[in-house]
Formats: structure tokens, sequence, C-alpha cells
């Protein structure tokens, strides 16, 4: 049993282990920078937590206006290794998707790591398609994969 909520204050350190635990070093945020997505006034947070209340997984996104049109942007999404593949990411993801449409985002905008075949997959899964690379994104020295999605208008 997942059960999905918002982010508290008592979450920081929990989810900092586990977005570590996510990704390698120049791709996992500092404890500076992920405090700065988790406070920062346009962006929001979805916990994953099971049934003993761990935190599972967890995505953070933002939105803003880009030429009078409101964006969506996936900073990240972070889901535990024993908690993977059994939808928790698509559900992290659905519901960050249904909370930039019901802000009018027109369309979401992510990247991923140019040696992460898994990820990549995923989303596309999802309807992203790659829009673009972004040389030496992750530390100056590996590349990203641009990716969009279009949001429909409807609920």
């Amino acid at each position: 049993m997942i059960r999905l909520r918002g982010v508290e204050r008592a979450d920081f350190d929990a989810l900092f282990a586990l977005d570590q635990e996510c990704f390698r070093p120049g791709i996992a945020y500092s404890r500076a920078d992920l405090r700065y997505y988790l406070r920062h006034p346009r962006s929001f947070s979805i916990i994953a937590e099971d049934a003993s209340r761990s935190i599972a997984g967890f995505v953070i996104a933002q939105s803003c206006l880009e030429a009078g049109a409101r964006i969506g942007h996936i900073i990240t999404i972070d889901v535990a290794p024993p908690a993977r593949r059994r939808g928790l990411g698509k559900m992290l993801m659905e519901a960050a998707l249904d909370r930039l449409r019901a802000a009018r985002a027109v369309a979401v905008r992510l990247e991923v790591a140019v040696d992460n075949p898994d990820a990549q997959a995923f989303y596309r899964r999802l309807g992203f398609s790659q829009t673009g690379i972004i040389h030496g994104f992750y530390a100056g020295t590996l590349d990203a994969l641009e990716m969009e999605k279009r949001l429909d208008a409807g609920p």
C-alpha cells in the first residue's frame, strides 16, 4: 500500500539520503540544492510512503511562465531501489503531471543523463520525447537529453 503526501520539514534528511542512493556524485543534489528546490515558491513535492511509513520515493516539480505559457519542469524523481519496477515512479509522475495540468501547464520538461537508458525508456513510455541535448549538464562532464511532454487542456 502506497500513500502519496506532501513534504514535511522532518522529511529532509530521508529525502537527501534517498537522492544520494539514487544518483551518483555529480548528479545527486547537494544538501543546499535539494533544500532550495524543496523550498522554492514555484516548486511542489510529492512523497510516496509505504505501509511502514517509510519514504519509498519522491518527485519535485515546478512551473513557470515562458512566453506567456505555463511550463512544468520535473526537477527530480527518486525511487528507492527496492521499490523500483512496481509502478511507483509512474504513480509519482502521474501525480506531478496532474498537478501541473491543474496549474494550466501546457508542457512539462525534464533532463535525463545520456547514459541512463532505463530512465529514458521510462519517460518515453510516459509520452516524453527528446527535444535536445545539453552538453556537460551533469558536473560539467556528462550530457543530458532534454525531454518534453505536451499536456492536454483536459482534466
